[in-house]
């Protein structure tokens, strides 16, 4: 892995031509883990930023002809990963190795144990279909054990690299010592942010059996920092590459479409709005934000500023946040929750917002930002981990501890336009350096190196 790691880029780069090769340069052959984008099958739940940027560089890469790509996903994954294969026009056509019938067995229960109806239903059918599914996924681990050879015959030929775009590395896959594998680190909460992870969780597991012989991508210098502090990983077998938004997010000038979704969302007509998306826990750090933003408008008498919070939730969280805006008294109305916003909707919330706020304690990478940038929209961010990486000077970082330095914050990009307008230009210029195809020309190159060397 090369040494000169790049983190944020510090000029533009012009997208290589990689229509053609070279005939000294040789396509190479990448077995990828797919299995993130099953979280496409059901627009009605969050599909969280792991989901976007597994589905975008599957997009750019699909694209490349220095690539030969397969594809590979956890078994009980696969019923949602097919679903997604099957209705997602840019995906058509794509298809999964080939399981065994025991695979597909536990496909089918995994599709099952998730289906609504079932949910719903007698507790011992449940109870029974589990037990059902952990015996077919105890009979499918012992098969691949004794049958290791055979069973991943498909999938090694002529596979150069297993790369994963979302962090884990299947122990199936990990055992396979002919390959070279690599995969995307987004964050290191579990093991940072302990009170956020079980110490049983898949994750926090993840990250106490790392493979040392393995390649990572980290999203951001802090990541990779963090990265190897925790576990041990050399230097060398960590490179940082930058992300993208999850979106095709631009500027809006088209008022009427702006005020088209505010209503849909239910957003006054005649109010301006501060915006917050996130998946509202408590590391995001909301209710931090919701009392400084109504002492913000107590301090300054102001009517007609709103704070809209976007973005799915847990049960508990969103009780802790309710039980902080009923003690607003007379200012509850400040709030406004609209919940998952769909994708469609999002670039006119971002473009509609007086500015964008993130308070976060820390993030691997912080794609929100990245995406108010690219809306224009200007940004109030936390000066911690990775968000100082995507922001730069293009907005305001303050301590997410601080409720002076965020009132401040408010009061700068409210009252002072020219500020915010110098925000706006800085951010829209800024966002250029980062695009999908930026950051899966660094993974290639880093493929080819490593191939190479």
């Amino acid at each position: 892995m090369r040494k000169d790691d790049r983190g944020a880029r510090n000029g533009l780069k012009s997208v290589p031509d990689i229509s053609a090769l070279s005939k000294k340069q040789k396509r190479i052959n990448v077995l990828m883990d797919i299995s993130m984008i099953r979280h496409g099958a059901d627009k009605s739940i969050s599909r969280t930023g792991l989901y976007f940027v597994a589905y975008n560089i599957l997009l750019v890469m699909l694209k490349r002809k220095d690539l030969n790509l397969k594809f590979y996903c956890n078994p009980g994954q696969k019923h949602f990963v097919d679903v997604v294969l099957k209705s997602n026009k840019k995906l058509k056509g794509l298809s999964i190795i080939n399981y065994s019938r025991v695979d597909g067995l536990i496909a089918y229960f995994e599709h099952l144990k998730y289906e609504s109806k079932l949910k719903k239903g007698p507790r011992l059918i449940r109870e029974a279909i589990r037990m059902i599914l952990d015996l077919f996924k105890w009979v499918s681990n012992a098969k691949i054990y004794l049958n290791m050879n055979r069973y991943y015959k498909d999938l090694l030929k002529d596979t150069d690299l297993y790369f994963s775009p979302w962090g884990r590395i299947p122990p199936e896959i990990n055992k396979i010592e002919a390959i070279k594998k690599y995969s995307l680190i987004h964050d290191m909460i579990p093991l940072i942010f302990q009170e956020f992870a079980s110490k049983k969780s898949e994750d926090y597991q993840y990250y106490h059996s790392l493979d040392k012989k393995s390649y990572y991508f980290a999203n951001s210098e802090h990541t990779k920092r963090d990265f190897i502090k925790f576990t041990g990983i050399p230097t060398e077998n960590v490179r940082t590459i930058m992300l993208s938004t999850s979106l095709e997010c631009k500027r809006i000038n088209d008022r009427l479409q702006i005020e088209k979704v505010k209503e849909k969302n239910n957003i006054p007509r005649d109010k301006k709005y501060l915006f917050s998306l996130c998946t509202l826990n408590p590391r995001k750090n909301l209710i931090f934000a919701i009392h400084n933003f109504v002492e913000f408008v107590k301090r300054h008498n102001i009517d007609d500023f709103i704070f809209v919070l976007g973005g799915a939730y847990s049960e508990k969280h969103i009780n802790e946040i309710d039980f902080a805006i009923n003690q607003l008294d007379g200012f509850r109305d400040k709030i406004i929750k609209i919940g998952y916003v769909d994708d469609e909707d999002l670039t006119a919330l971002y473009c509609g917002a007086e500015m964008f706020v993130y308070p976060s304690i820390y993030e691997g990478f912080g794609m929100p930002i990245l995406e108010a940038m690219k809306c224009g929209c200007p940004v109030i961010c936390s000066n911690t981990s990775s968000m100082p990486e995507v922001i730069g000077d293009c907005g305001i970082q303050i301590d997410p501890t601080s409720d002076e330095e965020f009132i401040n914050a408010l009061e700068k990009m409210a009252f002072d336009d020219r500020f915010r307008g110098k925000c706006i230009e800085k951010g829209l210029e800024r966002a250029k350096q980062f695009s999908w195809e930026y950051c899966v020309d660094d993974i290639v190159e880093e493929f080819r190196e490593s191939l190479d060397g």
